[in-house]
């Protein structure tokens, strides 16, 4: 048996983001508007005010994380917002402005110290919060990558214990989600590249994961064909919006597919990695993805050559599954993307850590075959 959750409601097309003031209206006329730091700078945020208030909406401008959102950064967004006595939350930016925005409606009505909810939450120390405790929220979503906006996932950083991991409610998927690729275009080329690697890493291992089911595997080859035909495309050229929207619909299908069927050991390994090299999570798990596919060849190559046909890359023969992992290193190499983790800190001395931080990850339970200690420390040696 299987279950499939999904999002309320998707909105996507060029100038979608005018909607955001219908939309958050039905839900609330109190919005706390998380957004992104260099939006506020850019001019958005003060523009999507102005969208909220013709549509009878206040909203309070709550500066989003600098990087991946720490315990502290998800602990001071919340007291923000229940000082504006929010009713909806608009999240607007990258994975980890949207993780944000999705943590604060969904811790909203818990009470409790912000910092300490925050903290039981992530570590299952209080149950999960029930339909009254939840306020609505609204996703814009600014980079093609963590699929964070069609998710109930949010991935937290505590720096005082060196852990990233995720927390999760099935009561925390967004009321509507506005996918406009003009908001896409200001991405720089590096942040195009690593987080649309992160996409087309989920949707490769949402497609082979323990827990995939008929629907998510349709949801994920699409999302895999969409990213993989136009993301060197979008680094190459920002404005391109064709490219960009197809880029955020492939990304918006990769976060359906894996709220779902789960992810694998690319995701395991590239928590801990990032957070001991301080190295951008896309950026891990481009660099791992084509080692652990090789891993899990064996089991998971029928899925690899779906994808491959469906993308266009291979016809049916027994190399089709090589050519899918072939075709992510030569995806690396175009974006100027390391082959091994050694470019970015891996150290023998850390494997111990990384190996320990690895195994109990959900991520690494799901993925198609069985990851044993020596399995990633295999993986790890091999990125040296």
């Amino acid at each position: 048996m299987w279950t499939f959750n999904v999002t309320g409601k998707i909105k996507a097309g060029r100038g979608a983001a005018g909607e955001v003031g219908v939309e958050t209206a039905a839900l609330g006329r109190r919005a706390a508007l998380v957004v992104g730091r260099h939006l506020i700078k850019a001019g958005e945020a003060a523009r999507l005010q102005s969208i909220l208030g013709v549509a009878g909406v206040e909203a309070v401008v709550i500066p989003g994380p600098p990087a991946e959102p720490t315990l502290d950064d998800i602990a001071e967004a919340l007291a923000k917002a229940r000082n504006a006595r929010t009713e909806v939350i608009v999240g607007v930016g990258g994975g980890s402005v949207l993780d944000t925005a999705k943590a604060v409606a969904g811790l909203y009505g818990v009470p409790g110290v912000p910092g300490e909810v925050v903290a039981d939450m992530l570590y299952g120390r209080r149950p999960e919060p029930g339909s009254r405790q939840v306020l609505p929220w609204v996703a814009l979503p600014t980079t093609a990558g963590t699929g964070s906006e069609t998710t109930h996932v949010v991935v937290v950083t505590d720096p005082g214990h060196g852990l990233k991991q995720s927390m999760r409610s099935s009561r925390w998927f967004a009321r509507v989600v506005i996918i406009d690729p003009e908001l896409y275009a200001s991405a720089p080329p590096q942040v195009t590249a690593w987080s649309g690697m992160d996409a087309l890493t989920q949707a490769i291992e949402a497609h082979t994961a323990l827990y995939a089911t008929p629907v998510t595997k349709a949801l994920s080859a699409q999302a895999a064909s969409l990213i993989s035909r136009h993301l060197i495309r979008s680094y190459r050229a920002g404005d391109d919006l064709e490219a960009r929207e197809a880029m955020a619909v492939g990304s918006c299908l990769a976060g359906i597919a894996l709220a779902n069927s789960r992810l694998g050991l690319v995701h395991g390994i590239a928590h801990p990695v990032g957070v001991r090299y301080k190295i951008a999570h896309g950026l891990a798990c481009a660099i791992l993805l084509p080692h652990v596919m090789r891993f899990n060849l064996s089991v998971a190559g029928a899925g690899y050559a779906e994808l491959a046909q469906v993308i266009g890359i291979a016809e049916a023969g027994p190399l089709v599954a090589h050519r899918l992992i072939e075709m992510v290193e030569e995806m690396n190499r175009q974006m100027q993307i390391p082959a091994k983790l050694a470019a970015v800190g891996l150290r023998e001395a850390d494997f111990p850590d990384l190996i320990a931080q690895t195994m109990p990850s959900g991520s690494t339970k799901a993925n198609p075959r069985a990851v044993g200690r020596d399995d990633v420390a295999e993986i790890l040696a091999a990125n040296l």
